[in-house]
């Protein structure tokens, strides 16, 4: 048994969620729920694995084109996930989102559109304005049960032939929606039919509760204009630990990155502790990995029977299948995104992730990270209470004038 209700103190550790709180929400005294990382520590036998690795004291030029990079990943994906992925197919690379900047400069031009599911990671929509292409939105539908693709819509912007790229969050990123295999095959279809290339961020792969992750490497055998990409750094918390890793079958592509990686770009220096994390953590630390998701549904259904209980006129919030990440509606609240965020800061001291840097317009919607203790939880919680008892309060008080 692992212990993940530790309280962690995360104060003088250059923690992003704690030193960004006064660029972001402009105020540093705010119970950071809003950036996803863990309050969770990384695996003891991934710590003392690092432990030994310095030990050696020397730090020079690594190299990754070795078993201690291609067994650790084949074993993970065909034990979790009963996919075969060849050593030729995979590639390690800076970051996640690198590979996937990097694949969108290559596969278009300036102007061109990329697909996207909204809402979607605030990072996706950056990047991809940041490098002067096309947001093309296909909107995920709620059906009062699950998040659902509009195929028909997919399909008529997937013959559009500026739109050459389609994004896909695979468990998605924020609402938690695994993708199923018919789903998946559907996208496959659409994108094969019309030569659009599907770039598959699978960084959340680990966190799927209900259902089960369908990789899009299963199918590369089919269609190998599709790449996929991830990293342990959410899997096993080492987000401070740069690193990525991708597959495709398209060597264009692969020949392409990795040159650029060393030849453009600088980067071909390779993280040794990166390496060691993923031999150790792939190939010992999936029980960990496995009690790690039944706290976060435990976390979940605390998050889930607390609206239910004390927010349910407020509030609408159904576990998600994937993620640490509860993606919170307060539509029927009748407050406005700015009313919300003014008092979850102002009143109840917490930063969740802002509803509208996910999305393209105004959200009604908040991002809570649960991946933490049950007593951080709670209080988290109880601010959110706090905010709307306020927001009520302001209500009735203006009402009566």
């Amino acid at each position: 048994m692992y212990q993940f209700n530790e309280t962690i103190n995360r104060l003088n550790t250059n923690a992003v969620q704690t030193e960004m709180l006064p660029l972001i929400y402009g105020r540093r005294d705010l119970m950071p729920f809003w950036i996803a990382d863990m309050d969770i520590k990384t695996p003891e036998k991934v710590t003392q694995a690092i432990a030994d690795r310095l030990t050696h004291g020397v730090f020079g030029y690594t190299n990754w084109k070795n078993d201690n990079f291609y067994t650790p990943i084949r074993h993970w994906f065909k034990t979790r996930f009963n996919t075969n992925v060849l050593k030729q197919d995979l590639s390690y690379a800076p970051s996640v989102l690198f590979t996937i900047t990097e694949a969108i400069r290559l596969l278009t031009n300036e102007g061109d559109g990329v697909i996207l599911n909204t809402p979607a990671y605030h990072n996706f929509i950056q990047l991809i304005q940041g490098n002067h292409r096309m947001i093309v939105e296909n909107e995920l539908f709620y059906d009062g049960y699950e998040y659902t693709m509009d195929f028909v819509q997919f399909e008529y912007l997937c013959q559009m032939p500026q739109n050459k790229v389609f994004l896909l969050c695979n468990p998605h990123n924020p609402t938690g929606k695994v993708f199923s295999e018919q789903e998946i095959l559907k996208i496959i279809e659409i994108c094969k039919k019309y030569d659009v290339y599907i770039i598959s961020d699978e960084i959340h792969m680990d966190f799927v509760r209900r259902g089960q992750h369908v990789t899009l490497a299963q199918f590369m055998h089919e269609y190998d204009h599709m790449l996929v990409t991830t990293c342990l750094g959410k899997s096993f918390n080492i987000s401070g630990i740069p690193h990525a890793y991708f597959i495709t079958k398209d060597k264009f592509m692969s020949e392409t990155i990795n040159t650029k990686v060393m030849s453009v770009y600088g980067l071909a220096a390779v993280n040794l502790v990166a390496l060691t994390v993923i031999k150790t953590a792939y190939l010992e630390c999936a029980d960990w990995l496995d009690e790690l998701n039944a706290h976060i549904d435990n976390n979940m259904t605390i998050v889930e029977d607390y609206i239910a209980d004390h927010l349910s006129d407020c509030l609408f919030f159904q576990k998600p299948d994937a993620t640490f990440l509860a993606w919170i509606d307060f539509a029927k609240s009748g407050f406005n995104e700015i009313e919300v965020q003014d008092a979850l800061q102002n009143v109840g001291k917490i930063a969740t992730g802002i509803g509208n840097t996910f999305e393209l317009s105004a959200s009604t919607h908040f991002r809570f990270n649960v991946a933490c203790s049950e007593e951080k939880l709670l209080e988290g919680l109880e601010r959110i209470q706090r905010s709307f008892d306020y927001l009520k309060a302001q209500q009735e008080e203006r009402a009566e004038i």
